[in-house]
């Protein structure tokens, strides 16, 4: 069962404030460098997890590119239709102060125009030899609608993973289309134009996500946990958070939609593979990585992976 997994990748260059952030003045902290992209930390996380997956994006042509692919390779995941190019990846500046929350970020995009000929060209067999599909919305227009009609075709799941709000709101109607879509709440808040306010508010948001088309709607609140609808069942839930001590926030989102998509991929019922992801966002908020290299250990004692482990 490979999940492939498409978008981009990104170079993170993270600035940790020792303290509050203080616009006004220099900030003494720590700078580290660290691979990233919202596709590229989901295919680390499920191939942490223990899924099989195949990347499919692009890096640049040096040093760095090569390090990306091999990290990726190290830890199972299939790289052999990533694209080596001029600016393949992108760079992602952030700013966080001492308690690990986002206090500014600046995105540099990257030139996505060789992964999308190869989508263009070689998407369809991409599809037909997939279980499921992992789409980045940050794509071109045309190739994101040109995999999600192979993928309708073939019966092929399709998760859609946005990689900033900007491009949300550009493109509401291709959400109907997916069997997963997760937002935070801020997120929703924007997509409806209205505030969210609690629990009930934001199970509210997910059923009107399923409005027209759309399978399964997940709304992630912070520390106060997530809420979920299926319009198939009319199933709905809330899950509470995991408490841990923060470290870094960054990458929080990228791996809960990673163990839930693990989770729906693996046969749990929809209340478990959002536990799988709230767990898999715990671990990763908890370490300074974007994908907290400890899942792999994780899953082998965590009670929400356990039948996924057993069944391997």
């Amino acid at each position: 069962m490979t999940i492939a997994v498409i978008g981009t990748v990104f170079v993170d260059i993270k600035g940790y404030g020792n303290a509050k952030i203080n616009a006004e003045t220099k900030n003494v902290g720590l700078i580290e460098f660290a691979n990233g992209g919202v596709a590229r930390n989901v295919a680390e996380a499920i191939g942490r997890a223990g899924g099989t997956v195949e990347f499919l994006s692009s890096v640049d042509e040096t040093a760095q590119g090569a390090a990306v692919v091999k990290d990726l390779q190290n830890i199972g995941v299939k790289t052999d239709r990533v694209i080596k190019c001029n600016q393949g990846m992108g760079m992602w500046l952030a700013v966080l102060d001492g308690g690990g929350e986002l206090v500014a970020s600046v995105s540099q995009k990257p030139d996505l125009n060789g992964l999308q000929s190869m989508l263009l060209t070689q998407g369809e067999d991409i599809v037909k030899q997939s279980s499921a599909i992992v789409i980045e919305f940050d794509l071109s227009d045309e190739v994101v609608s040109k995999m999600m009609a192979w993928a309708k075709q073939y019966n092929k799941p399709v998760y859609g993973i946005v990689g900033n709000l900007e491009i949300l709101m550009q493109r509401r109607s291709m959400i109907d289309q997916l069997d997963l879509f997760i937002c935070n709440k801020g997120e929703a808040e924007e997509y409806f134009k209205r505030p969210l306010n609690g629990t009930d508010d934001c199970l509210q948001a997910a059923r009107e996500l399923t409005a027209n088309g759309l399978k399964i709607a997940v709304v992630t609140m912070g520390e106060h946990g997530s809420v979920y609808y299926d319009s198939r069942t009319q199933t709905s839930g809330h899950v509470p958070c995991e408490k841990v001590t923060v470290v870094d926030t960054t990458g929080a989102g990228d791996s809960f939609f990673s163990g839930t998509v693990y989770g729906l991929t693996s046969g749990f019922d929809l209340d478990q593979a959002v536990r799988c992801g709230t767990q898999m966002a715990a671990w990763t908020i908890s370490s300074k990585h974007n994908v907290c290299p400890q899942i792999s250990e994780g899953v082998k004692t965590s009670p929400y992976f356990a039948p996924a482990v057993g069944s391997k």
